[in-house]
């Protein structure tokens, strides 16, 4: 009898042990479920079924106003984005899949509880000039193939400004229709303004994502918010639509991203003597090379073989506000030049550079 119960026994500790959870809920869009402490070593697991693609926007509430900690899991109950802080009374974003069941594990805090709730939201258009304020996963664009796309629309011409604050670093570049690069990547961290040259009707994005692939953690983006800055388009593209520079007056130009142009100025000479051209860039991602200037003759034949190079390019510091600084470029001419016409040729090479800049003579 003893040999049965022993030999009992020992099967038993053969058979696979099943792990409990302190208890599993399924959640419906939009609608609040309660939690309290599942246990020293145990979590609740809300489960979600998304019915479309975008972000699961979960919303949390603590009894005890202290940060709500989680982690999502898939459908296996692996985690797959971990140490999830969530304030009170505050939402959280992660990617959603649609048919692709997640879980949220909580484990939650003794003596506390707490009420959570989900609805599935999309990153709609950015309304313009108003702030917006995020908190995503890190798990949720955590590289370039998952980034968040902020959709803006431009309704004049100019230089269109995308700013926020963010507790991260993170990549960012403009594009148009989510596949077309306006820009090169660049990085940002704290209060963040960057931007490109646009025409009126143009629709971008800014594509933001991580600089460090994790899948731990929670990334805020506060005051999201994008404004254009008016500049005038004029049509110069050839000698004979010129535009006309009018002595020691600047003159501003725009140079849309996602093409090259060519803009001429016309300067009639009254007096013979050496000519000083001042340029001002506004460029955003000039990359010290963009702009060459030529000076021409009344034919349009260029006086410089080697172009001047117009390297500076806009900075931008961020006190109680942001303040931008355009840098100057002023060259003169070592002979003196007679009196007659003469053009100004200026080039931007690249369409990923953009932005304005202002040309002056004296």
């Amino acid at each position: 009898m003893k040999k049965k119960i022993l030999l009992l026994f020992m099967v038993l500790l053969l058979i696979p042990t099943v792990r409990t959870y302190a208890a599993d809920f399924n959640m419906e869009n939009g609608k609040k479920i309660s939690g309290s402490y599942a246990g020293a070593e145990e979590y609740n697991y809300y489960c979600i079924k998304p019915s479309s693609s975008g972000f699961i926007a979960i919303n949390v509430k603590t009894s005890d106003k202290q940060p709500l900690f989680m982690d999502i899991c898939d459908a296996d109950k692996n985690v797959v984005a971990s140490d999830i802080s969530v304030p009170n009374k505050k939402t959280v974003l992660h990617t959603a899949e649609k048919g692709k069941v997640c879980y949220i594990r909580i484990k939650g805090t003794e003596g506390a509880s707490y009420t959570i709730s989900y609805k599935i939201q999309k990153l709609s258009q950015l309304k313009y000039a108003k702030k917006t304020s995020y908190l995503f996963t890190n798990a949720s664009f955590n590289n370039e193939t998952c980034a968040l796309y902020f959709k803006m629309k431009s309704n004049q011409s100019g230089i269109l400004h995308f700013m926020f604050d963010t507790d991260s670093e993170l990549n960012v570049k403009f594009v148009e229709g989510k596949k077309t690069a306006l820009s090169d990547t660049f990085t940002v961290s704290g209060h963040s303004l960057s931007g490109i040259g646009i025409n009126a009707k143009k629709t971008v994005y800014a594509k933001v994502w991580k600089s460090e692939a994790t899948n731990a953690g929670v990334t805020s983006l506060n005051g999201v918010k994008y404004q254009v800055d008016f500049v005038n388009t004029v049509n110069a593209s050839n000698r004979g639509k010129a535009r006309k520079l009018r002595k020691g007056a600047f003159t501003e130009t725009l140079v849309p991203a996602g093409k090259k142009t060519v803009s001429w100025f016309k300067i009639n000479n009254n007096k013979a003597g050496k000519l000083s051209i001042t340029v001002e860039s506004r460029m955003l991602q000039n990359k010290g090379k963009n702009l060459r200037l030529y000076i021409c003759n009344a034919s349009g034949k260029k006086l410089n073989s080697d172009p001047i190079i117009i390297s500076g390019e806009t900075s931008v510091i961020y006190k109680k506000k942001y303040v931008m600084k355009y840098p100057e470029t002023t060259f003169g001419t070592t002979a003196k030049f007679p009196k007659g016409t003469y053009y100004i040729l200026v080039e931007s090479k690249t369409k990923k550079s953009s932005g304005s800049y202002r040309i002056k003579w004296q």
